[in-house]
């Protein structure tokens, strides 16, 4: 009767161990995380020249400014980088922020398509905007991206002065007047 208690209890013993066991087959186990990056939003101009007229970054009001005169235009490029909330998106807004044009003289933008140094949602410009004080959007349905750093990187920024031909810049403008281009890029 021993033997028969033994043995019953050996095979119950077995058929334990093998269960206990599965859990060691293998080095690795699985947890669950959630990641999560709170919005942010950057921008920042890249001049091919040494020369800077003027630049200007606040982290604040995520906005730069750039110093623009009728015969100082320098090739800019524009970066930015961009995280946003699902269901969100950034644009980027472009105005006059100082100084002024004189009377039948206008100023537009446009920006290239993207250099192709980033990656991800990086918007659709929306064409040629005539600069006034009021911020007008120059990039719109930005999602999460980058365009990288630098020049080359990015969108290059084009200005088209347009100037009756009556006028005459350089007699009333011999060394030009500086005029303030902010460029901002805020959340939907």
């Amino acid at each position: 009767m021993k033997r028969i208690i033994f043995f019953i209890s050996f095979v119950l013993i077995l058929q334990l161990f093998p269960k206990a066991g599965l859990g060691q087959e293998t080095n690795t186990t699985h947890v669950r995380f959630e990641l999560s990056i709170p919005p942010i939003a950057l921008i920042n101009l890249a001049y091919e020249k040494d020369e800077i007229v003027s630049h200007s970054f606040a982290l604040s009001t995520n906005e730069v400014e750039q110093v623009i005169t009728k015969t100082d235009v320098e090739k800019t490029w524009l970066n930015y980088s961009s995280i946003v909330n699902p269901g969100s998106t950034n644009y980027i807004t472009a105005n006059i922020s100082a100084g002024f044009l004189p009377p039948d003289v206008s100023l537009s933008v446009f920006v290239s398509p993207d250099a192709g140094a980033g990656a991800g949602a990086l918007g659709t410009p929306v064409g040629e905007i005539k600069l006034t004080d009021y911020p007008q959007n120059l990039i719109v349905n930005i999602g999460s991206c980058y365009t990288g750093a630098g020049v080359n990187k990015g969108r290059l920024i084009n200005y088209v002065w347009d100037n009756p031909e009556s006028y005459n810049y350089f007699l009333l403008y011999q060394h030009g007047k500086p005029i303030s281009v902010t460029y901002t890029i805020t959340s939907h």
